[in-house]
């Protein structure tokens, strides 16, 4: 069979060969385009494929990818690292490489192309490439290096110079930084990336940051120079002798074909630089930066500067391991314009922003004189002049237009306070730039309730103001930790769905195994570690997302890395049960259930809601890992953890089921909705338990009773177990407390931490996730838990009354799908698109297939689709891919 594939395939050229209209595009290798200094040894290649002809069912029945150490090689069709030969498969995502052993420091070239049902062969994809870190500790010869003599808050200035004979052909300088950097070659900054590398826990690990750096390089003299501040490691400076340090090296090879290696040693010059970091770096006082810029030395990064005067680098050690960042940078996404000005606080001005967010200031000021010092604050609220240490100090070198800006601290808030300005500042003077996670932006929605469009954008920007360092923090400047509970909620919620996310959870899964200590137990937060409030559902994100990203990705790579860790916290709870049931491992704030629900109700360790509530964690985590267990091919684990999650279903149905009132504690929606969604319920009570959770959430408390850890729980069962959404339409329209249109008529632009406005931290990610249920619910778009990775999904969309109209979409790894729909004339159309080489499950709202026309055709004419059958008053129908209008009267 392979012989007459290789025969087809070479006559494919020939001319008269009818080609496929299929384009293939988005290139991506795990999960990233053209990714520079990956450290994976068995990387993935996926590709999107789209069809100009709108031909239904069209597919990919087979690949061929090659992989190349040259351009011209590829481009001459020659793969001669990788030739995968004609591969027969549908699969277009994720495939592994197979070739010879990728070595370190490399750089590669790859293309593909398919065929299509008919088996036409398309044009190859355009050329990508990616380029290898150092996969072996022994990779790495420079030394960590430090300023000599500094205090842990400085900002320092290192650089090293060295002549190239010719122009370099190829140089990727990869640089792993305690704390964070900036990269300049001959006085030009390497790329936009800010706050470099990505937060990780230090005490463990550091990740490192690989630059293609030739284009910069130069016949002649040349200088490599870093700007470095402490960010976290200042955090952790007095834990396992961390210190700010930074450890780079390049191998530049010349157009002539010779090489040079730099590394960081003794022989490069440091020196302290113009700016330093404020406050102390800890809960409640994050700080903001000192800028003197009089102590600025204008080309201290360019090849010609006189460094004699310079201090000598100082070598160091540091005990961790280097990883590659392998996912998106922190970058500038947005710039804000100040709003407005105020000056009714005596020598103050105010500066609005216009709304919450995370970032840095850019301030212009004029009429200063040498050694005027401005303080800059900022706050969430107009009435307070300073949030959480938030203080900028900028010292004037006394010249026109001279400005502040941050560089290695950012703010947050929406209001900044200026003092010590002797002119006041124009509209112009002030900007914010906004910084997060480079994310791109994957979902849409939108609908005729405005209402609805804002809180949905609103908690999209939430998350966006909480993801600035590569992982999800509660809030941005108070703590700036990445709690588990909303890390969980806002990977499912609203990551997965509306944004590229899977590089940035993949990396974030590992912070999450890399904080659980030697008995098996996980830290409340990742990347970076502390002793605040958390619980099994805090403990267990790691865990959580892996799920969701499997369902979303296909991905078991992601299962093999969390099972390990999984089993150990696993046999963790387990030790700490008693009498069949989980016990408080840890008091008070340390074994927490639902948090910050409405009316201020807090569940803390010890009680009985907790009792109940990490249960039901405990219950929900078993059951996972007993899925990974299954498609790991590990019949014994699933076995066991299927044991002790059937007998644990029974002690906690025993112990917190109330048969003379038929409830679970108090029968809050929470506790309702959990034992529901996780089958602890016995079939035999299904549907009285159901049934009084309908009248607690229509009738008894009409909101959303849900706190930060109960969220995923109560958001997960209404938008992928239960049909409530016409009641939860009428929630969300509500704008008393507690709801979310509360906050939006209270004038907040982020979500606060508590339902009551009134609180001091107004960017928090307590209340994350609703989004999902605009993709998922009114939308209808979700993953088919039983086909993982979207090449099978469902459309589910649900037409709520108050509603004319919602346009919905959402990327998957084999392109964009979107579910249309509108009312009109008593007819419902629903305009639904599927990428090429999937299919969905749809579920039209419609009793019968005669009631149902596609494109104006009875549904058994139209071409593509396939009757499934009825589900409630639902139509189910399977399409395979392209586009389909539905109508069905309504």
């Amino acid at each position: 069979m392979k012989i007459l594939w290789m025969l087809f395939i070479c006559l494919l050229p020939l001319k008269g060969i009818a080609e496929s209209s299929i384009r293939i595009y988005d290139l991506q290798c795990e999960y990233q385009s053209d990714p520079l200094g990956i450290d994976t040894e068995t990387p993935r290649f996926s590709w999107k494929l789209s069809d100009a002809a709108q031909t239904r069912g069209q597919r990919q029945t087979a690949y061929q990818l090659l992989v190349s150490g040259s351009p011209s090689l590829l481009e001459q069709n020659q793969g001669d690292i990788w030739d995968s030969g004609p591969v027969t498969s549908d699969q277009s995502v994720l495939i592994a490489y197979k070739g010879k052993k990728l070595i370190s420091n490399q750089v590669y070239y790859w293309k593909v192309r398919v065929f299509d049902k008919d088996n036409k062969a398309t044009a190859w994809s355009p050329a990508a490439r990616f380029s290898m870190g150092l996969l072996s500790p022994s990779d790495w010869k420079g030394c960590w290096i430090k300023h000599p003599d500094v205090s842990p808050e400085q900002h320092i200035w290192f650089r090293k110079s060295f002549s190239l004979e010719q122009p370099a052909e190829n140089a990727f300088l990869h640089i792993a930084s305690m704390g964070y950097h900036e990269l300049y070659v001959n006085g030009r900054k390497a790329d936009d990336r800010v706050l470099a590398p990505a937060l990780s826990r230090l005490d463990k690990r550091v990740l490192y940051v690989t630059y293609d750096i030739a284009k910069l390089l130069k016949a002649g003299k040349n200088t490599i120079a870093i700007w470095q501040g402490p960010g976290w490691a200042r955090y952790n400076y007095f834990a396992n002798n961390i210190h700010p340090a930074l450890r780079a090296q390049t191998d530049i090879r010349t157009k002539a074909g010779n090489s040079l290696s730099i590394q960081t040693d003794n022989s490069w010059k440091c020196a302290v630089s113009s700016s330093s970091n404020t406050g102390k770096y800890q809960y409640f006082d994050m700080g903001g930066e000192c800028v003197d810029a009089r102590k600025h030395q204008t080309d201290w990064n360019m090849p010609y500067f006189d460094d004699n005067r310079w201090q000598a680098a100082q070598e160091t050690s540091l005990n961790v391991t280097l990883s590659s960042q392998m996912m998106e940078p922190s970058r500038i996404i947005e710039t804000l314009p100040a709003r407005k000005i105020t000056d009714t606080v005596p020598g103050i001005y105010k500066i609005d922003m216009g709304k919450n967010f995370t970032g840095w200031l850019d301030i212009k000021m004029n009429g200063m004189s040498a050694g005027d010092t401005v303080v800059i604050t900022v706050a969430d609220d107009p009435e307070t002049i300073q949030d959480f240490g938030q203080r900028n100090l900028y010292i004037c070198k006394g010249e026109p237009d001279e400005s502040f800006r941050n560089r290695f601290n950012f703010i947050a808030g929406r209001y900044i306070n200026i003092q010590g300005m002797k002119q006041k500042p124009k509209l112009s003077d002030i900007k914010g730039y906004v910084i997060a996670t480079d994310l791109q932006r994957s979902g849409y929605f939108t609908c005729s309730d405005d209402l609805f469009n804002r809180i949905y954008e609103t908690d999209l920007w939430t998350y966006r103001m909480c993801t600035t360092e590569g992982y999800t923090s509660d809030c941005p400047h108070r703590e700036r930790l990445g709690y588990g509970e909303v890390a969980f909620a806002t990977a499912w919620g609203i990551g997965l769905p509306n944004y590229r996310s899977a590089a940035y959870l993949a990396k974030h899964v590992r912070d999450w195994t890399d904080v659980q200590e030697w008995t098996g137990w996980i830290h409340h937060t990742a990347p970076q570690i502390n002793e605040h409030y958390g619980g099994p559902m805090w403990s267990s994100a790691g865990l959580n997302i892996s799920w969701e990203y499997y369902l979303t990705y296909g991905d078991k790579r992601i299962l093999e890395s969390i099972y390990g860790p999984a089993k150990q916290w696993l046999e963790y709870l387990y030790q700490n049960s008693a009498w069949g049931l989980l016990e408080a491992y840890a008091g008070g704030g340390k074994f927490l259930g639902d948090w910050a629900a409405p009316k201020q109700r807090k569940e803390f360790g010890g009680t009985p809601e907790s009792f109940f509530f990490n249960n039901c964690v405990y219950a929900m985590n078993l059951e996972t890992v007993a899925q990974i267990a299954d498609l790991l091919e590990k019949p014994d684990d699933a076995a066991l953890y299927r044991k002790r999650l059937n007998a644990l279903r029974k002690k906690i149905q025993k112990q917190f089921y109330d048969t003379e009132t038929g409830l679970y504690m108090e029968g809050n929606q929470v506790q309702t909705a959990f034992p529901l969604w996780r089958k602890i319920t016995p079939d035999s009570l299904s549907a009285s338990v159901l049934a009084h959770f309908e009248e607690e959430f229509t009738h008894n408390h009409p909101y959303l009773d849900m706190g930060s850890s109960g969220l995923p729980v109560l958001l997960k069962f209404l938008t992928e177990e239960q049909d409530f959404n016409e009641a939860m339409a009428g929630h969300l329209s509500s704008t008393d407390e507690p709801s979310y249109g509360y906050f939006l008529k209270r004038g907040e632009t982020t979500w606060p931490e508590y339902w009551n406005v009134d609180v001091p931290s107004r960017i928090h990610t307590c209340y994350t996730g609703i989004a999902s249920w605009f993709i998922k619910s009114v939308g209808g778009i979700r993953p088919d838990p039983s086909h993982p990775g979207y090449q099978q999904f469902i459309i589910k969309p649900s037409p709520i009354r108050q509603l004319t109209f919602a346009r919905t979409e959402t990327e998957s790894l084999y392109g964009t799908i979107k579910s249309d729909w509108k009312k009109k004339d008593h007819l419902l159309e629903l305009a639904i698109s599927i990428p090429v080489n999937t299919k969905a499950t749809v579920y039209l709202p419609a009793t019968s297939a005669d009631k149902v026309r596609e494109n104006g055709k009875p549904l058994s004419e139209a071409e593509g689709i396939k009757t499934l059958g009825e589900a409630g008053k639902k139509l189910l129908i399977e399409v395979e891919s392209g586009n389909y209008t539905f109508t069905m009267p309504y």
